[in-house]
């Protein structure tokens, strides 16, 4: 038939490519991925037009699966740009074969804590219909699993984790929040819908965040009462029906002259339970393990050499499948 096609007008050959694209995807059971890298995207929340960094990876490893989806939220004053330098998820994704998302909060703001809305000028952002209405709007656009899907965030965005994962639990296979502890008010105001495993690391020196709770100043005027890193983690051992008592071990000290020593602890589901693991910095400051901290040792602590966070966060995500 290669007369007939050549017949063909302009505008009948477009038709024709169009209708071959619409029946390739008609048999498709997923998006395509677009070209690999990093690219900022926004989608409109409430009204407000909100931003993401998105990270393609460079290969997967079967092209026709659906591949996970990881939401890394930064600290304080972060953005989405300086959580992909600070962690180093894109080059882990590239290696492993998953899409990570770097969402912006307002104002480099996360209105993470029910009990005390945050925001620089103006109303609070509603950041939990922002990473909800993110996950669909990722989910809808590309090849990810919907089954798959993680967050783990730093300091206030590691806060962030524990309200998106009390808030959107049935849309989550796991979560990991690194340098940072619970408020007081928190426990009773976010509810988790099921049992979600959770990964909590955190230095035992933190500045800003102490291990055993107390006031933590804000700002100007506004100071929180922080529990304790065991009450902060019997929030989530209540929750996900795990053993109290924890399998307790300790890690090589990879890096002699760093400072710290690392331990782990992995409190076990119970029956319809999920786990609960946490990795203690002794000496570790707020800092994210592993990685080159811009910030001083004298005013953030001692940064852990002897773990690397997110490849801790990565292994901890990799097995985990929402039922």
């Amino acid at each position: 038939m290669a007369g007939e096609d050549r017949k063909r007008t302009p505008i009948g050959r477009a038709v024709f490519r169009t209708a071959c694209i619409v029946l390739l995807l008609a048999f498709t059971n997923s998006c395509p991925l677009r070209a690999p890298g990093t690219t900022r995207s926004a989608i409109e929340v409430e009204g407000l037009r909100r931003t993401f960094l998105l990270h393609i990876p460079t290969a997967v490893k079967a092209s026709n699966d659906k591949i996970p989806l990881v939401i890394a939220l930064h600290p304080f004053t972060g953005t989405g740009a300086s959580m992909e330098r600070l962690t180093g998820f894109s080059a882990i994704a590239d290696r492993e074969g998953f899409l990570v998302a770097y969402p912006d909060g307002r104002q480099r703001v996360w209105n993470a804590n029910p009990a005390s809305p945050s925001s620089i000028i103006g109303e609070p952002a509603n950041d939990v219909a922002f990473i909800d209405a993110l996950i669909d709007h990722l989910i809808a656009s590309y090849a990810i699993d919907p089954d798959r899907v993680y967050v783990t965030g730093a300091s206030s965005g590691g806060l962030m984790t524990h309200r998106v994962a009390g808030d959107l639990t049935d849309k989550l296979a796991a979560a990991a929040s690194v340098m940072i502890t619970l408020p007081t008010e928190f426990p009773p105001l976010v509810t988790p819908s099921e049992p979600l495993s959770f990964l909590m690391i955190h230095g035992k020196a933190d500045p800003f965040f102490p291990w055993e709770g107390g006031t933590v100043d804000e700002g100007p005027g506004r100071s929180t009462e922080y529990l304790s890193v065991a009450d902060s983690l019997a929030y989530w051992i209540e929750n996900n029906k795990a053993s109290s008592q924890s399998v307790k071990e300790e890690l090589p000290d990879v890096d002699p002259n760093d400072g710290t020593t690392v331990f782990r602890e992995e409190f076990v589901a119970n029956t319809n339970g999920a786990p609960v693991v946490f990795y203690g910095i002794r000496d570790g400051g707020h800092t994210w393990p592993g990685s080159n901290d811009i910030f001083p040792e004298s005013l953030v602590g001692k940064t852990s050499q002897d773990i690397n966070a997110s490849e801790i966060v990565w292994e901890f995500f990799s097995d985990k499948v929402r039922e």
